[in-house]
């Protein structure tokens, strides 16, 4: 599991270097398809839970990708900005990175609860964990790649 959380993390940084939409758009897509073989791989999904599960998982993926594009958008502000960062833009996006944190936190508790519900609360549990774990390989990926601001 670790080696395909690392392996979304690489995908997922790769975007950042692109500068054309359409190829962004092809590797988010290649990131959906990895991501998604890994939930799968960890979930370990009877037939009869993957009939209900797939379907909740792919209206979470729809409202995951607005916090994705929020955070893509948050990168390149900084990247654009870094050199000249002044005080209300870095301001600025650390509240935006705050917010997308809660939003991505609020969104996973909503569909533990949906999964939950339509499903088991162990496979809640289990859905929640692997994208948190996903999350965090992400955000440590993108961590290690971005340059920490510079003390002016």
């Amino acid at each position: 599991m670790k080696k395909g959380i690392i392996t979304l993390s690489a995908i997922f940084v790769c975007m950042f270097a692109f500068g054309q939409k359409t190829e962004t758009e092809l590797i988010r897509s290649a990131f959906r398809l990895e991501k998604k073989a890994l939930v799968a791989e960890f979930l370990q999904l009877s037939d009869a839970d993957a009939t209900k599960f797939w379907p909740i998982y792919e209206k979470y993926e729809q409202e995951r990708t607005e916090a994705g594009t929020r955070r893509i958008n948050l990168i390149e502000t900084y990247i654009d900005k870094y050199e000249n960062m002044d005080d209300a833009t870095a301001d600025a996006l650390v509240k935006e990175s705050a917010a997308i944190k809660k939003k991505e936190i609020a969104l996973r508790e909503k569909y533990y609860g949906t999964v939950k519900k339509s499903i088991s609360t162990s496979v809640a549990a289990r859905f929640y964990q692997i994208e948190d774990a996903i999350n965090v390989g992400v955000l440590n990926e993108l961590n290690s790649q971005i340059p920490l601001l510079n003390k002016q």
